[in-house]
């Protein structure tokens, strides 16, 4: 329905008095307690516009950046629980299109949503001679479309067919500007950030957000995953062991580890940690406590990001400008490097790497954008 608007939001208190206001404004008001709610629910909704309520979790400039990701265009409107002019100049650049101050009351509230609705809305014009006309424009220029996109297909086609390319890495620029960790799972990609301190669980194909978990009690540096846990590196230097539920509960926390890892994996039978700044490599056993085994020192020239399936360790190396490969047995070995086209960008800092079916995934920063992009495991030994 043209009326109906969609309101975030966890106190039950707020709540009812949102719902008294919208109520008699005449909007049909659907009510989500956080951002993946929303997104759940957002394409059964169809929501002429959003309200946030500003200081829950996440922040009100994370919801903003997902919800215009999944509809660029859709009307957001914070309802701030103080007045505050700054606060509201911030989340309008942020891509607000207005905010309403407390306290919210129908006087208050009826205007932004008035506005709401008329940016959403849509001309519909009647039929008309001049109208039909251009129907039967349209109709010839559609026809001559799809005959000259037969003829391309059939020319593409062929040239798929019978001409051979370098297979090229999917890229995607990030929401967000920080990335530290990532984790492959089945169909998703689960990247940390420690700017917004947050999980975010992206869909492997397209990247779209599925989710985002808060993190307010840890800046992670780094993530690793085992197959009953999510590890996170804090930049305190500890590493906290998560369960794999829904909010990623705390189950054991390590002694504050110096030099602090920027790097985390576990091997399948073995957990590492790694320091950018040191070069340091650090084999561990993978109980709560991570006891160090051995120490090694990175053989490459400057040591950006590791990680590390059942068969390798494979590192970034800004120096070497390339991917290098290395014995999980002997990490002062290099068993081979490779040229990672990537860093002809003299912005780029990859910042996370995971590994896994042939497939090398990374994610950094470049330009001030995040970036995640994978890379076939190259085959040379």
């Amino acid at each position: 329905m043209f009326n109906t608007i969609q309101i975030i939001c966890a106190s039950e208190k707020y709540r009812a008095i949102l719902r008294g206001i919208f109520r008699s404004l005449g909007a049909d008001a659907v009510f989500s307690n956080d951002l993946n709610d929303a997104l759940s629910i957002f394409e059964k909704a169809r929501p002429a516009a959003v309200f946030i309520v500003d200081g829950e979790e996440p922040p009100a400039e994370i919801q903003l950046r997902e919800l215009r990701r999944a509809a660029p265009f859709i009307p957001i409107i914070p309802l701030l629980k103080r007045r505050d002019a700054t606060r509201a100049v911030e989340l309008m650049k942020a891509g607000a299109l207005d905010c309403a101050q407390s306290p919210w009351t129908e006087e208050e509230l009826r205007p932004l949503y008035r506005k709401a609705l008329n940016q959403s809305g849509t001309v519909i014009e009647l039929d008309s001679p001049a109208l039909r006309r251009r129907r039967l424009s349209l109709s010839l220029a559609l026809a001559a479309f799809f005959a000259f996109t037969g003829f391309a297909g059939g020319l593409y086609y062929g040239f798929k067919k019978y001409t051979v390319r370098a297979p090229q890495p999917h890229s995607f620029y990030l929401p967000y500007s920080h990335p530290t960790g990532i984790i492959i799972k089945k169909d998703s990609v689960l990247i940390s950030d420690w700017y917004s301190q947050g999980l975010y669980e992206h869909g492997v194909k397209t990247f779209g957000i599925r989710r985002v978990t808060s993190l307010p009690e840890i800046t992670p540096v780094a993530m690793a995953a085992s197959q009953d846990a999510l590890w996170l590196a804090g930049a305190d230097g500890i590493i906290e062991k998560r369960l794999l539920d829904a909010r990623f509960t705390v189950a054991a926390r390590t002694a504050a580890i110096s030099p602090p890892p920027d790097s985390v994996c576990f091997d399948g039978l073995y957990f590492w940690t790694a320091n950018s700044r040191t070069g340091e490599i650090v084999k561990r056993m993978p109980g709560d406590a991570l006891p160090e085994l051995k120490s090694y020192k990175y053989p490459g020239k400057k040591l950006s990001a590791l990680t590390c399936d059942t068969r390798f360790l494979w590192a970034a190396d800004a120096g070497l400008r390339g991917l290098v490969k290395l014995s999980l047995d002997d990490p002062e070995r290099i068993i081979s490097r490779t040229a990672l086209e990537v860093y002809t960008s003299k912005t780029l800092k990859i910042t996370a790497m995971a590994a896994g079916d042939g497939i090398i995934w990374f994610a950094g920063e470049d330009g001030g954008k995040g970036l995640a992009f994978s890379k076939d495991e190259p085959k040379q030994n």
